[in-house]
């Protein structure tokens, strides 16, 4: 196939305006998505922590987030991104995971997640690399050259954080799977990973820590395991369950109020809404949750690039392995990660990457309209 040639329309001043209407216009119910789901998620924390420093904390990261979010949109350019310069700040993060030895680093009282800053850098490069084929799949080069950068960001993580080095692992591998890969390759990868199965993960299984073992345990036996690993699942069951039609209102969730719940303001943070707002809550969450993901489909659909097709289509895959994870780890349908949930879970790092790979795709849904 030949290669797809984009060059930008250098439209006069009214024919622009008009089109920028257009694209606002387009745009706009997904605007209107971030906007509510952002406030969702700062009513969360607000029931979380009421008045006290971290709910304010949580309000100045989604304020940052949402500067990031539409300078990148309007100023912008998801095509002249420069692949050497996100090269470099891959390595430096692999670089800070290597040293550090631990999740979290505290720059002058603020604590950063290394680790959640790869998500948007890995879409980029692979993103970057499957677009310069100019093809709906990835020759065998460029698929090892992906696979190669993933999984070295993998072995950089698995020191500090396995759940966030396995799901940035799904997550890739899936959008490498989306993109298209060469049957022989596909075979040969089949192949490899039944080798992994019964040869590295008994391996693997040793060598995990009692805390990890700990988190299948609890899975796969929550009664046994209820007061020590399946702690968190079953209290996260509790309150879900307690929220019944219509939940307990503002701050009368007894989980949250009696701080039952473990880590309810980041990896529970799910369970905490589903308690106060019962299923009418979480019904509403999924549905903007779920058209925000669909919105971010149209857009690649509709995108006059591969870049775009394939950087819209990876922002999608990652929210929607997010939600997958964090709500069926709270709802004991998965294993128990440490994966917080865009929108609803506190944290700098995690808000900050959510805008970001955000921006990207309204960025390119704004560009579609200016091209030839």
């Amino acid at each position: 196939m030949r290669q797809l040639k984009i060059e930008i329309l250098e439209l006069p001043g009214y024919l622009r305006t008009s089109g920028l209407k257009q694209a606002l216009s387009e745009l706009l119910p997904g605007f209107l998505t971030v906007f509510l789901l952002a406030g969702l998620g700062i009513l969360n924390q607000w029931v979380i922590w009421g008045g006290q420093g971290k709910f304010f904390k949580h309000l100045t990261w989604n304020l940052l987030g949402l500067i990031i979010f539409f300078v990148s949109v309007f100023f912008g350019d998801y095509k002249k991104i420069p692949y050497k310069l996100v090269l470099w700040i891959y390595g430096f993060l692999c670089f800070v995971l290597l040293i550090a030895k631990r999740r979290w680093i505290y720059i002058m009282g603020i604590s950063i997640q290394p680790s959640e800053f790869l998500k948007p850098v890995l879409l980029i490069l692979l993103s970057t690399i499957a677009a310069s084929e100019g093809q709906y799949y990835l020759s065998g080069k460029k698929f090892y050259k992906c696979l190669g950068l993933v999984l070295f960001a993998m072995i950089m993580i698995v020191k500090t954080d396995l759940d966030y080095s396995f799901i940035i692992g799904v997550m890739c591998f899936v959008f490498l799977l989306f993109i298209g890969i060469e049957k022989r390759i596909l075979k040969a990868m089949f192949l490899i990973f039944l080798l992994l199965a019964f040869v590295v993960v008994p391996i693997g299984w040793r060598k995990l820590k009692p805390h990890q073992k700990g988190r299948i345990y609890g899975y796969l036996y929550p009664e046994k395991y209820a007061t020590t690993w399946a702690y968190q699942l079953n209290q996260a069951l509790i309150a879900i369950g307690d929220g019944g039609l219509f939940g307990h209102g503002l701050k009368k969730g007894w989980s949250t109020r009696l701080n039952y719940l473990p880590a309810k303001d980041t990896d529970l943070a799910f369970a905490v809404w589903a308690e106060t707002w019962g299923l009418t809550g979480v019904t509403l969450f999924l549905l903007l949750y779920g058209y925000l993901l669909w919105f971010g489909i149209t857009i690649s659909e509709t995108a006059k690039d591969w870049l775009g097709k394939y950087m819209s289509l990876g922002v999608v895959l990652m929210f929607l392995w997010q939600l997958v994870f964090n709500v069926g780890g709270c709802s004991g349908l998965l294993p128990m990660t440490s994966i917080p949930l865009p929108f609803l879970s506190y944290g700098g790092s995690i808000t900050i990457s959510s805008y970001f790979l955000l921006s990207l795709l309204f960025n390119i849904g704004l560009k579609r309209h200016f091209f030839k």
